[in-house]
């Protein structure tokens, strides 16, 4: 062979040599992300008594790991149930389901995994890392009691989802072991599936829509002791008569929930003006939320324009307007948040025995609720319903707390409501309660509102 030649072969013999083990590499690299991606068919036909990492807490508390007799056990019991789930013979739920394959041990006696063996590396299962902080979870919990609804409180600056409490509940140990139904109604995630009228909480929306319109915390609204809508009945206010004035301020209105004024504003900005404020808040948006999340809806501006009672009984947040948990607690941190939503996300990082992070969170935008003018007047009025309004159950001594009250008729109600923040000044947790059926939102979901406040600041 000529010298030329051989030099070109060498080259090209070279070339080859590098190419095969920078294939190998990343294969044995990549393999981990190969296995875990969800549209991988290969999961479905791991054996039921797979090794899987634990999933812990943020502050370190294991709420599922492998039983030793096989299978899955949840030592914190119902505490998780609807948020981490539970992997039984009929299938899984929550976390179990979505992060399964990410919680499979990585020794799948494949060449690739021989080869990361002979490299060091550990391939025992990955742990979960979720960003529920265990104490606040307990406090959540034991806030709402046995009563029926929900709990869920995020860090409105990343998304971050601190505790989520769906009451009632079940034990996933008993479904994991295959002898017991849970029901129905246990098994219903309140945070996230449940729809249910908002009542004075959407106020925060139409004052939201009131302002973009150009009015002003201090601009004066007709109010009353009744206001009857065109070709309508009348809409009266909690507990009958007025509402200490009128007119009244825009901000005198939150703080005393008046129904009046706010029935009537909405139908003075219109469908298009209340419903377009409400889009903008993750009304008829599917919620980027690990599990799955129902939809928050109303009519469309252009029903709501032709229905003038409709309109008004929606700007009290009744009639049929629905609204799960979850998007009024984001609602309630974007208000905190100069407006801007954060994407909710519960699971902080996927971590290899070793150390090795194979997956971190990156908090992002869900959505621009509310420009940063608008925010601040909001918050600037919800901290005056929790300091002298319908919201002073929810106060705490030393925190300055915005919040907003509602109490839902429909649906089923009086539902009790509260959706706000803390501190106001620099938020660090929002938070929306519901108790279903279970009155005034007031007294009945401030006290809880601020269990959990407290709880979580005074950590």
């Amino acid at each position: 062979m000529k010298p030329a030649l051989r030099r070109v072969a060498y080259v090209l013999l070279g070339l080859l040599g590098v190419s095969g083990v920078w294939l190998t590499w990343s294969q044995a690299s990549a393999s981990f992300d190969y296995g875990g991606d969800p549209r991988n068919p290969r999961t479905a036909f791991v054996p039921a008594d797979a090794s899987r990492g634990r999933v812990l807490t943020a502050d370190g508390v294991v709420v599922a790991e492998d039983a030793p007799e096989g299978g899955r056990r949840y030592p914190e019991g119902t505490r998780y149930a609807h948020l981490v789930g539970y992997d039984a013979p009929e299938g899984r739920t929550g976390l179990e389901s979505t992060r399964y394959s990410r919680t499979l041990s990585r020794d799948d006696g494949s060449i690739t995994a021989w080869l990361r063996r002979l490299l060091g590396d550990d391939l025992g299962p990955p742990g979960l890392h979720i960003t529920i902080v265990d104490d606040l979870q307990r406090a959540a919990a034991a806030a709402l009691g046995d009563r029926q609804g929900a709990v869920v409180a995020l860090d409105p600056r990343t998304g971050a989802v601190l505790a989520y409490v769906s009451a009632p509940s079940f034990d996933p140990n008993a479904v994991a072991g295959g002898a017991v139904d849970p029901g129905e109604d246990a098994v219903v995630d309140r945070v996230a599936d449940r729809v249910l009228p908002p009542g004075s909480t959407f106020k925060v929306i139409v004052a939201a829509a009131a302002l973009r319109s150009g009015l002003s915390p201090e601009s004066e609204l007709e109010a009353g002791a009744s206001y009857t809508p065109p070709t309508g009945e009348p809409i009266g206010n909690a507990g009958g008569g007025g509402c200490g004035g009128d007119p009244i301020a825009l901000t005198e209105a939150l703080v005393v929930s008046c129904n009046t004024a706010f029935a009537r504003l909405a139908v003075d900005l219109g469908g298009e003006a209340v419903a377009s404020a409400a889009e903008r808040a993750g009304f008829g948006a599917a919620l980027p939320w690990e599990t799955g999340a129902a939809v928050s809806s109303l009519p469309s501006g252009g029903d709501l324009g032709e229905d003038p009672p409709a309109l008004a009984q929606t700007g009290i947040g009744e009639r049929d307007v629905r609204a799960t948990p979850l998007l009024m607690a984001l609602i309630a941190a974007a208000v905190g948040n100069d407006g801007v939503a954060m994407a909710p996300y519960v699971v902080e990082a996927v971590i290899a025995p070793d150390g090795e992070v194979l997956e971190s969170a990156t908090p992002r935008v869900f959505e621009r609720m509310f420009t940063g003018e608008v925010a601040a007047d909001l918050a600037a009025m919800m901290v005056e319903v929790v300091a002298r309004g319908t919201g002073t159950a929810a106060a705490i001594p030393g925190v300055e707390v915005a919040g907003k009250t509602g109490t839902a008729e429909g649906g089923g109600g009086p539902h009790g409501w509260f959706i706000g923040f803390a501190p106001a000044a620099d938020p660090q947790i929002a938070l929306a309660v519901v108790v279903e059926g279970g009155g005034s939102g007031g007294p009945v979901a401030g006290p809880i509102a601020a269990a959990v406040l407290s709880a979580y600041l005074g950590r």
